[in-house]
C-alpha cells in the first residue's frame, strides 16, 4: 500500500474509534487532513448555522475528491433538514460542483438541488451560471483543432452534459431565447449524450412555439433516447 495512502487509512480508522463533538468535526472541515475531512462530513449530524454551512460548503469544490464526495453525499439530508436555508447563498458552489470532474458528486449535487427547485432567486441564479458553463464551454470547443487530443473536447462535452442535467431542474428561469439557443445547438451535434439532454429539456418546453421548430431537428435522430423524445411529443 502506498505509504500517504496507508496513513490516510489508519487515520480514518483512528478517528472512527473516538467520539467527537460537533465543534471538533467543525473545526476538522475547516483545518483537517484529508482523512480529518472526509469523516467529518460523514461524521457532522447538523448544520447549526451560517458558519457551519459555510465551512461545509467550502468542502464541496476545490478540495480532494473523497472530501468532495463525502461532503456532496450528506447534501440531500441536510437540504431537507430545517436549517436548508442556510444554503441558499451558495449557488456558485453548487454550480461548479454540478460539472465536477467526479460524475458521482455531480449526480448527488443535482438530486439534493431538486429540495430548491421552488425557491425562484436561488434558481434563476443557479442556472445563468450554468449558462455560463454551457456557452463558455461551446466557445472552447470551437477552438479546438484537428491535431488537439480527444479528451480536450471530451472535457467540454462533459461540461455542457452536466451542465444541461442541472438546467433540467430550472429551465423556467432561463430565458426562453437563451434556452432556444442553447438547445438548438446542442441538437446539431454529433454527440449523442448531450443532444439526450437536450431532448429531455424540449420535452417540457415543446408546446411553446419558440420551440417548435426544434423537433424536426430530432425527429430522426440515429440515436433511440433522442427519438423517444418524439414519441411522447406525440
Amino acid at each position: 500500500m502506498n505509504t500517504s495512502l496507508e496513513e490516510n487509512f489508519n487515520r480514518a480508522l483512528n478517528l472512527c474509534e473516538q467520539d467527537f463533538t460537533h465543534d471538533d468535526l467543525m473545526h476538522f472541515l475547516a483545518n483537517g487532513t484529508v482523512a480529518e475531512r472526509q469523516f467529518a462530513a460523514l461524521s457532522l449530524e447538523k448544520i447549526m448555522d451560517e458558519e457551519d454551512a459555510g465551512v461545509f460548503i467550502s468542502n464541496l469544490t476545490g478540495c480532494d475528491g473523497k472530501i468532495r464526495e463525502a461532503v456532496a453525499s450528506r447534501l440531500d439530508e441536510f437540504l431537507r433538514g430545517s436549517n436548508a436555508k442556510l444554503f441558499l447563498p451558495y449557488y456558485q458552489d453548487f454550480a461548479n460542483a454540478t460539472i465536477d470532474i467526479n460524475a458521482n458528486i455531480s449526480r448527488m449535487v443535482i438530486d439534493a438541488l431538486v429540495m430548491f427547485r421552488d425557491n425562484e432567486d436561488f434558481c434563476r441564479s443557479y442556472a445563468e451560471i450554468l449558462v455560463s458553463f454551457i456557452e463558455e464551454a461551446f466557445e472552447e470547443i470551437a477552438k479546438i483543432k484537428f491535431r488537439d487530443k480527444k479528451y480536450v473536447l471530451n472535457k467540454q462535452l462533459f461540461k455542457i452534459y452536466w451542465a444541461l442535467e442541472g438546467l433540467s431542474l430550472v429551465y423556467k428561469e432561463i430565458d426562453k431565447e437563451i434556452l432556444y439557443g442553447i438547445l438548438k445547438e446542442v441538437l446539431a451535434r454529433p454527440e449523442y449524450t448531450i443532444r439526450e439532454k437536450a431532448a429531455a429539456i424540449l420535452l417540457n418546453v415543446a408546446e411553446d412555439n419558440l420551440f417548435v421548430g426544434l423537433i424536426p431537428l430530432i425527429k430522426d435522430d440515429e440515436n433511440f433516447y433522442v427519438r423517444r423524445v418524439i414519441d411522447k411529443l406525440c
